[in-house]
């Protein structure tokens, strides 16, 4: 065989080889690096606490041929940590207080020392898929928060059953009887739909008042 039919022969061999899955995301803290596996103390320690924390529940249900059945209950927890306006926001996931995700957000973090005002909340500041830390780094307190929770079922590849728990915030911004009321709506920490209410009222205009 010739050279040129080795080498060509060599480029296709390489060609078809998959390529290596991209190293693991870390973060890395003043205290030292977190990855994929360390536990919620690891993150602590190193990274100190979030700016932000979300959380919520799912129940995975798996049935056996022997007629029995088993439920594993996972707390599902994003930390959202902000480094300041030059640097994208990171997100590390826990499940049952271990690290299984770390990953850039989408926007920058935020001076710590500025303090946003209602009347500064547009649609051309906010997004759907931003988080509430964005969004309270936006637009400020909200005037009143409400919240529900929602179950769905989700059936697995494998067969199983997931149960998901989706904690549905409300934010209703009141900036005042001269402009519109604006409405937030999270699923799970995560802005997914932005509305329109009636005017606002006098009395919220310069008063924040928030429900539990």
């Amino acid at each position: 065989m010739s050279r040129t039919k080795s080498l060509l022969l060599l480029y296709i061999v390489l060609l078809a080889v998959p390529p290596k899955s991209s190293y693991a995301a870390t973060l890395d803290c003043a205290g030292g690096i977190i990855s994929d596996g360390d536990r919620r103390a690891d993150l602590l320690a190193k990274c100190g606490e979030p700016d932000a924390k979300e959380s919520h529940d799912e129940e995975i249900g798996e049935h056996f041929n022997t007629g029995s059945s088993r439920r594993i209950y996972v707390t599902v927890e994003d930390w959202i940590y902000d480094f300041g306006p030059n640097q994208l926001q990171r997100i590390v996931t826990l499940r049952n207080g271990q690290v299984t995700d770390i990953r850039t957000g989408k926007n920058y973090g935020y001076s710590k020392n500025s303090k946003p005002g209602q009347g500064e909340c547009t649609e051309q500041l906010v997004s759907r898929g931003d988080s509430k830390n964005d969004v309270l780094s936006k637009c400020g307190e909200p005037t009143w928060q409400d919240s529900h929770q929602e179950e769905l079922l989700e059936r697995l590849d494998t067969g199983q059953v997931r149960k998901l728990f989706v904690v549905v915030d409300e934010w209703t911004y009141d900036l005042g009887p001269n402009r519109f009321v604006r409405i937030f709506t999270f699923r799970n920490g995560k802005l997914v739909d932005i509305r329109t209410g009636n005017y606002g009222y006098e009395q919220y205009r310069d008063e924040k008042r928030k429900t539990p």
